[in-house]
């Protein structure tokens, strides 16, 4: 990938990400989902269960890699529903892949969600292929930055957006 493919990237996951990023989301009922970024869920909710994605057999034959975002409502159950991809880098193959990864997690409520609190969060995905020579682990280390890099802005702290 050259660089104005990485700065297209950047530019869509920063305006996606400001739109989607706020103190909550509001469900299709009205009610309104508080959205928890990676360090305030565990305040709130375990992971009990993670599975980790199937490689698109397409990509994987194309040598393509990359990485998706996925977001999701944790339930009063601890399952997963309300799935979206908010980043995706790479295939959209991956998309179907990290979803369905997504909706096998499971979670349980920490001592401090009694209530079992339904949130909004998201998970990252990466999606790549084991590299042995040197100039193509340079390139497995920038899509990696590319990637963490969209994970942190979709993971961006609610008091700063």
């Amino acid at each position: 990938m050259n660089n104005y493919i990485f700065s297209r990237i950047t530019l869509s996951v920063t305006v996606f990400v400001s739109v989607l990023v706020s103190t909550g989301v509001w469900a299709q009922d009205s009610e309104f989902i508080p959205f928890l970024t990676n360090g305030k869920l565990v305040s709130h909710w375990i992971v009990e269960k993670k599975v980790a994605p199937q490689y698109p057999t397409k990509a994987l034959r194309r040598h393509i890699e990359g990485c998706v975002v996925v977001g999701y409502k944790i339930e009063s159950d601890g399952t997963t529903s309300n799935h979206r991809t908010i980043v995706t880098i790479g295939s959209p193959n991956f998309n179907k892949s990290a979803i369905q990864a997504a909706k096998q997690f499971s979670y349980k409520p920490s001592e401090q969600n009694p209530e079992r609190e339904v949130v909004f969060t998201t998970n990252l995905f990466t999606f790549e292929i084991n590299r042995t020579r040197k100039s193509n682990k340079r390139k497995a280390k920038k899509l990696r930055d590319v990637c963490t890099s969209a994970a942190d802005k979709a993971f961006e702290s609610t008091s700063s957006g």
